[in-house]
């Protein structure tokens, strides 16, 4: 598998953290943005959907100590760092 395959592989490694939690949201593109998140709230990965392609979008959570917290993509399909706010409360449990 070349480098470029595993990077946009939907699989998920046998020693890959699981998430505790979920983000989604939309990006201006109309992309559907999801970050799967630890315990701790720190993101372990980054996607987006579109048109029905998946690829690997880069996130990164910041402040998530805080009740409130961001998280920040780098949509694959049009280049734009979106951000968003969440509420830690209101964040849903990986399935």
């Amino acid at each position: 598998m070349t480098t470029a395959e595993s990077l946009t592989s939907s699989k998920t490694p046998a020693n890959a953290p699981l998430a505790a939690f979920v983000a989604d949201s939309r990006c201006e593109c109309q992309a559907s943005l999801r970050a799967e998140l630890d315990g701790q709230r720190n993101v372990l990965r980054g996607t987006a959907f579109l048109r029905g392609k998946r690829e690997l979008a880069p996130a990164h959570a910041i402040g998530a100590k805080g009740e409130r917290f961001d998280i920040g993509w780098a949509c694959p399909f049009c280049g734009r760092n979106v951000l968003r706010s969440f509420d830690s409360s209101a964040l849903p449990r990986a399935r």
